[in-house]
């Protein structure tokens, strides 16, 4: 048992070493936790040689984690499978990390909530050299398409021309909208006459604004089921560059986590626009 001064178990690091070093390893257990399998079909499916798939299942049932029945086929333990269980999102963690590459800084600390695997196959948008508005168009493109639009964000629409379409959009019925914003976005908003008009007859038509006085850490923008979140920190890499995700778990928190500031937020009337 580890000594509780020591935060890292050595036995367990050993444990994590052992299946990191060799993808055959970590193969052959995964395949094995859906139920007892022969020598025969595990090499069929795994594509692990007759010599090596016999060594790891010797390694594997020393540790604990296989077993072989009476009937020569071979099946994970209860504790195989909680390792697979443990090990895997950690391999997937670091497959994303390594996927996205800087981006990966763009995340808010909340993704902690859905898992760093779950940004995968998110697309990197790296910013356009010498075109800083290159973010704000892609707004544009989106906006004229979606049907729904929420955002949660510290941020001022970034193009006259975005805020242009997008009013158009609600105003015409097409688009259902519902902003989160961070304390004193409204009130910078509602100071500017033309910006003032456009909101006023926004809310007038249907689109939902709120307030949260306090501090937002991200900006999250949900075009229908697609999630961009723009990376709007020059400490972090150039800004202009996003993460475009359309994976459903993604989606939910980053739907989870817009619910939950606007649960703490007040709703805010036209009238603030008028």
């Amino acid at each position: 048992m580890c000594a509780e001064r020591h935060p890292l178990c050595e036995p367990a690091l050993e444990d994590v070493a052992y299946l990191s070093r060799s993808a055959n390893r970590v193969r052959l257990l995964r395949a094995l936790t859906d139920g007892p399998v022969s020598r025969r079909r595990l090499m069929e499916s795994t594509g692990v040689s007759r010599t090596t798939l016999g060594r790891i299942l010797n390694e594997l049932t020393d540790r604990g984690w296989v077993e072989r029945e009476t009937d020569g086929r071979y099946v994970a333990t209860t504790t195989g499978e909680h390792v697979v269980r443990a090990f895997l999102p950690t391999v997937e963690a670091l497959e994303t990390v390594r996927s996205l590459g800087e981006a990966v800084q763009w995340l808010p600390p909340s993704v902690d909530a859905v898992g760093l695997a779950a940004f995968r196959d998110a697309t990197v948008h790296r910013p356009v050299a010498n075109e800083p508005l290159s973010f704000a168009r892609e707004l544009v493109d989106r906006i004229e398409s979606a049907t729904r639009f929420r955002t949660l964000t510290y941020l001022a629409p970034p193009m006259h021309s975005f805020a242009v379409v997008m009013h158009e959009r609600i105003r015409d019925g097409g688009l259902e909208s519902e902003f989160v914003f961070a304390g004193g976005l409204v009130e910078h908003l509602a100071g500017d006459p033309e910006r003032r008009r456009r909101w006023h007859e926004s809310v007038a038509f249907g689109t939902v604004v709120y307030r949260y006085d306090g501090h937002i850490p991200c900006n999250l923008f949900l075009f229908d089921r697609t999630v961009l979140i723009p990376n709007t920190d020059p400490d972090k890499g150039p800004t202009g560059g996003f993460l475009e995700s359309d994976d459903d778990d993604v989606y939910g928190w980053a739907t989870d986590l817009i619910e939950r500031y606007r649960d703490a937020a007040e709703r805010v009337p036209a009238e603030t626009f008028a």
